[in-house]
């Protein structure tokens, strides 16, 4: 009977934490520079593009004449389809090649881009984005055939990389997204990245080394119906609720029918000798730790990703508003941005020092920290710029160390799902972040419109009590500190 990556009487004792063997370092990859430039290019193109989405919003409803419920689907399509994909892709990437999964996956979201580039009505462009969403499966992939093809080192080095490619992308969204739509046109958004996606596509058909699957496996088709069906429920169910309350027949429906999905998911994956998430993996003491903390801290971004530009753009004469402009509440999360680009290389040299807890209890404190900073916006309007540092240092040492404990504890060849699992939970998670925040602001407004600052505080306080649960959540993780050297692989059994 299949294990799952549970280890079994019948294996071999784990080595300590860090451990290694003669063999471990023999069989160890050298791996390519090569490789890693492609793959960055290929995930900070696909996140840069996602990230510039939401700012041209304004710019395409006014273009297209589309009304702001269905331009909401430019990014509810594209998380949905990206929830979706994912398990799915990522799946397939453990049992197959991760190479010809990764450049189909990345060509796709170029395929997307491309024709939301082009489009003229609103439901090509939509449809566009949605087949951008399933780009969402590059990183986790990417994770895996570093984590097949180089050095450990260099794979979780390369970990690192990836979640600054994000800061950074976020950072160029911010930044080029006025210039261009003013200069150019709103359409270049979807070109630029499109045109490193396709030279990353055809330099790695032959440039990227081939990553065969470590065992083999068939593809869960059940579970990934039932856990497709389940997520589109729930980000529905969750997405709904903004313009048809909470109580609605239809919001209350698709929350049960998605327990409903999720119960019977559930049932299938546990019998199926090949299962599309492994569950029992999941329910590993770590691996369960890293899940609930990106939850939590998930819900934590979409939350300051609300309240930050709202903060900015209130009259400074309301006691707690920046009387800033539609520059401000960009720049006002560019910290965030810049700050998850310092966070990545900071974990990686923390976690030889404090250990996989004490490094993400650093991080969850630092989101504390950015909670509680906000609170004197009323003397000092430049808080929240600091708040944004705060909150991009601490989730971004979060997310990198999260990677970097599925790369050690997880066995190689369920590296990538567990890596997209990460992705599905952040995803779910944000949804879940901004309808609460929302729905807190839209019960607290003032006679004149404006979010009073009881509802401001309400958020303020959400993001420093999920920051506290993060800690809590930190100590199903590891204390012992990483003793690998440079040239370490592990083995399940060792990690």
């Amino acid at each position: 009977m299949p294990t799952h990556g549970v280890p079994t009487s019948n294996d071999p004792p784990a080595a300590p934490d860090g451990a290694l063997t003669a063999g471990a370092v023999a069989a160890e990859p050298r791996g390519s520079l090569t490789t890693l430039v492609l793959l960055v290019l290929g995930v900070f193109s696909y996140l840069t593009m996602e990230m510039m989405v939401a700012p041209i919003v304004p710019f395409v409803q006014q273009e297209l004449g589309i009304t702001p419920s269905q331009s909401a689907w430019m990014l509810t399509g594209l998380l949905v389809v990206g929830a979706v994909c994912l398990p799915l892709a990522t799946r397939y990437a453990d049992i197959a090649d991760k190479k010809k999964v990764f450049l189909v996956v990345l060509g796709l979201s170029g395929i997307g881009a491309a024709i939301a580039a082009l489009a003229t009505t609103a439901p090509l462009l939509i449809a566009g984005q949605m087949l951008q969403g399933v780009g969402v499966a590059v990183v986790p992939i990417a994770i895996g055939i570093m984590r097949d093809s180089q050095p450990l080192s260099r794979a979780r080095t390369a970990n690192t990389i990836f979640v600054v490619s994000g800061g950074l992308g976020a950072a160029v969204a911010y930044v080029a997204v006025g210039p261009i739509v003013t200069h150019l046109h709103y359409s270049y958004i979807y070109w630029f990245p499109t045109i490193v996606i396709a030279a990353v596509v055809l330099v790695g058909l032959r440039a990227l080394p081939s990553c065969p699957p470590v065992a083999g496996g068939t593809v869960d088709w059940t579970g990934a119906v039932l856990l497709g069906a389940a997520l589109v429920a729930l980000l529905l169910g969750l997405t709904f609720p903004t313009s048809l309350g909470w109580g609605s027949p239809l919001v209350l429906g698709l929350l049960v029918l998605t327990i409903a999905l999720l119960a019977v998911f559930a049932v299938v994956e546990r019998r199926h000798p090949s299962p599309l998430v492994d569950l029992r993996g999941l329910a590993e003491r770590e691996v369960l730790g890293v899940m609930s903390i990106n939850t939590a801290h998930s819900i934590a971004t979409f939350v300051m990703y609300v309240i930050l530009p709202t903060v900015a753009l209130l009259p400074v004469a309301i006691g707690y508003g920046m009387g800033g402009d539609a520059s401000t509440a960009g720049l006002v999360l560019l910290p965030y941005a810049l700050l998850v680009v310092v966070a990545g290389p900071t974990a990686q040299r923390l976690e030889p020092l404090l250990g996989r807890r004490g490094t993400m209890i650093l991080g969850a404190v630092l989101i504390v920290a950015a909670g509680l900073v906000l609170l004197g916006i009323g003397s000092a309007p430049w808080t929240p710029y600091l708040c944004s540092a705060l909150m991009g240092l601490g989730l971004g040492i979060g997310f990198t160390q999260s990677l970097n404990t599925i790369v050690r504890v997880v066995p190689a060849e369920r590296v990538a799902s567990a890596s997209g699992a990460v992705y599905v939970v952040r995803s779910v998670g944000g949804v879940l972040g901004g309808q609460i925040a929302g729905a807190i602001l839209s019960a607290g407004l003032t006679a004149a419109g404006a979010p009073s600052w009881g509802a401001i505080l309400a958020n303020v306080l959400l993001i420093v009590a999920l920051g506290v649960v993060s800690i809590g959540l930190s100590y199903l993780l590891a204390s012992r500190r990483s003793t690998a050297t440079a040239t370490a692989v592990l083995t399940p059994a060792q990690a």
